[in-house]
């Protein structure tokens, strides 16, 4: 057990509630069922104009810069994908 200010003690239990709250800076941890797991993070190279422009976007919707980014990539492998269901040709 952990002593703090020599009147309350902390147990395992109370112990691992703060941790999973600082693992996820305040926010509530998610069921693995739903959560995002990036097994293999994929690296993207953007000019610096093209960083600046994304890191706006993120901003204004109050995403982080890769989450920003994973969103906007589905969105355009949506449009890709029905592209080609369509058998258009850029």
């Amino acid at each position: 057990m952990l002593r703090i200010q020599h009147t309350h003690y902390l147990n395992r239990s109370d112990i691992n509630r703060m941790v999973t709250k600082t693992k996820r800076r305040g926010r509530p941890l998610l069921p693995p069922e739903i959560r995002l797991v990036n097994e293999a993070p994929i690296a993207i190279r953007l000019a610096p104009a093209e960083k600046e422009r994304t890191q706006q976007h993120a901003v204004r919707e109050g995403r982080s810069l890769g989450n920003f980014a994973r969103r906007v990539y589905l969105l355009g492998l949506a449009h890709y994908e029905a592209e080609q269901a369509g058998g258009a040709t850029a």
